[in-house]
């Protein structure tokens, strides 16, 4: 819906008040320090840990401009626009008077959810323009029973929820672009008058979220935001607002961005999003990334969104992620451990859009037969898998996700353990042959893959998993030969640090390059298991392919797109003196932070 400023204009901004919140509301004093115990941390995240697939829905008044604001656009950030365009509180809040959300379905967005195989919906109750997506007594102008709708989707979506056997979950934005005294209030609110009183807002989140947490029965999880501004909102507020949401549902999980800032621990993988990783709350919330490797202990939830490049909230000017990359995301996430919160943006009519409904319906047809792989399972028990997929675990059952179907007609499984029986999730009656062999568990397979995009093998193996020795780094040190290097600059960019071992180091090739290749010369011909590469932080890669050097000469053993900050190429033991990198298309000066190629340590 493309909303002008000439029809915004009509709408009297004294028909819906001056954005002024009620004040009167009870003063809250300091909520007592809540006694946590691990075995209260551990029953409230049960529900948690075994989920593993949730929905995030971004909704609100800033769905209805769809990332387009007087002729001007937004790419990314759609639920941000107030902010990054600038637009006054007394010219964004008519939007209220036109929020009728026609197509608002609460059963209908749950059970295509529900049917997609995902367990909890977590909905913005509020964002950062402050707009109550529910009829909040703690203000009287800007909150959903203003607009024309005027019903009260989150009791409708909680009540969904129930019937279909989903987990009812909310979102919470502690900073308020609207709030008079939210104390970093921005510029661009020009109701605001006078300073702003901090212990009245206070009052008035800790208002807001009492009447959320006495509402809308019991709360699986909060996820709360905006607590990045440390100046108005300190460690010593993060964990009061931890505590207080405490004393209203101690059952609750609670995400990291409280603000409370405890001694953090040291993390050796590559970070794009300090905020996304604080450890505060429950479980931390990396955005949009992947922790390279598993994180032992540590609960972790990785949010992605399904509009690109980054829309949270509907933008009606840009493409959606493909169904694949998504699936094999869960996929990743999963087998390290990790629960997806994957994002919907629903348009301001209250529509999920063709395009996320028919990835719902995919995630549905893919769940329905692999789900027991994800659901309940746990993380791979594997340091490294000699074929191109994950691993997931459920006791003795170990799920391999094969992302490609080998032409060998075998799968590898990296374990001394002896088998029972190994299938199909795809024919739950199939029987498939396996050998145990100094290699690990050879698997046969059928000549065709059973799903184009993940098909899922299950092996019941006896006793505890005993996976084999992982493969050893026999790249490390070996100076790389690149197709061109940065003159002037080599001490910060030289080749040398492709194989240092130190993801914060990299190479870059000669300045106007678009293209560039990377040889590891190994000195003797070994069996490769797995090649790791990362061009993070810049990503610059768009076309690559990486081959190996045999006896019979220089054979190509995978080709794509991006390599990010962690991509794990298999080996599939062939014996190989050499691999080079052929960078075939880069968006910038081709850069290169990690190339390690990981061999049995018998070679």
């Amino acid at each position: 819906m493309k909303l002008r400023s000439t029809s915004l204009a009509l709408l009297s901004p004294l028909l819906i008040g001056l954005g002024t919140p009620v004040h009167g509301a009870e003063s809250y004093p300091k909520p007592a320090p809540y006694q946590d115990t691990a075995e209260k941390k551990a029953e409230r995240m049960q529900w948690f840990n075994e989920a593993r697939f949730g929905m995030f829905i971004h909704w609100g008044l800033y769905s209805q401009l769809a990332g387009e604001w007087q002729d001007k656009h937004v790419t990314g950030g759609a639920e941000w626009i107030q902010k990054y365009l600038e637009i006054p509180s007394s010219q964004y809040s008519p939007l209220a008077k036109t929020f009728t959300a026609r197509k608002f379905d609460a059963d209908a967005w749950v059970k295509a959810i529900a049917n997609a195989g995902i367990k909890y919906i977590c909905i913005t109750t509020k964002h950062h323009d402050g707009f109550c997506m529910w009829p909040t007594k703690l203000n009287d102008d800007w909150n959903i029973s203003v607009t024309p709708f005027k019903r009260d989707p989150l009791k409708e979506l909680a009540e969904a929820c129930k019937r279909h056997n989903v987990t009812f979950c909310i979102y919470h934005s502690i900073l308020d672009w609207h709030h008079a005294d939210w104390p970093g209030r921005p510029g661009f609110n020009d109701y605001a008058k006078g300073a702003p009183d901090k212990e009245k807002f206070r009052n008035y989140l800790y208002g807001q979220l009492d009447e959320l947490f006495t509402q809308y029965g019991k709360i699986g999880m909060i996820w709360l935001d905006g607590s990045w501004d440390r100046q108005h909102w300190t460690s010593d507020d993060g964990k009061q607002l931890e505590d207080f949401i405490r004393s209203r549902q101690a059952s609750v999980v609670i995400n990291n961005r409280s603000g409370y800032l405890p001694p953090q621990p040291k993390l050796d993988i590559k970070i794009e999003n300090t905020y996304s990783y604080v450890f505060a709350g429950d479980y931390i919330s990396p955005e949009g990334e992947v922790p390279s490797t598993g994180l032992p202990g540590i609960a972790w939830e990785t949010c992605q969104t399904m509009q690109l490049p980054n829309n949270w909230g509907y933008n009606r000017i840009v493409g959606f992620r493909l169904f694949s990359d998504l699936l094999h995301q869960l996929v990743d996430v999963t087998s390290k451990g990790g629960n997806m919160l994957l994002n919907i943006g629903p348009t301001g009519e209250g529509a999920i859009t063709p395009q996320a409904l028919g990835c719902l319906e995919k995630f549905g047809t893919w769940m329905k037969v692999n789900g027991e792989a994800i659901h309940g399972t746990t993380a791979s028990p594997f340091a490294f898998l000699p074929f191109d997929g994950r691993c997931t675990r459920k006791g003795n059952l170990i799920y391999l996700h094969v992302f490609k179907w080998p032409d060998s007609g075998r799968i590898l499984v990296p374990a001394e353990n002896r088998v029972k029986r190994a299938w199909l999730l795809e024919e739950p009656e199939s029987v498939l042959t396996s050998t145990a062999t100094s290699r690990g568990i050879e698997i046969r397979i059928p000549k065709d893959a059973p799903d184009p995009l993940v098909s899922v093998i299950a092996v019941e193996i006896e006793g505890e998993t005993k996976p084999l020795k992982a493969p050893e780094n026999v790249s490390k040190g070996i100076r790389p030969e690149v197709s061109s290097f940065w003159p002037g600059r080599e001490a910060l960019l030289d080749a040398k640090h492709i194989t240092d071992g130190d993801p914060n180091s990299m190479w870059a090739a000669e300045e106007q390059a678009r293209s560039g290749t990377v040889t590891i010369d190994l000195g003797a011909e070994k069996e490769i298991a797995e090649v790791l590469l990362n061009d993070a932080p810049y990503s610059r890669t768009r076309e690559f392919d990486l081959e190996a050097k045999t006896a019979a000469g220089w054979k190509k053993i995978a080709d794509g797109t991006q390599i990010g900050a962690g991509l794990r190429v298999p080996g599939n033991s062939i014996r190989a003196s050499a691999v080079r990198l052929n960078l075939r298309k880069t968006s910038d000066t081709p850069t290169l932070s990690e190339f390690q190629i990981f061999a049995g340590a018998e070679n």
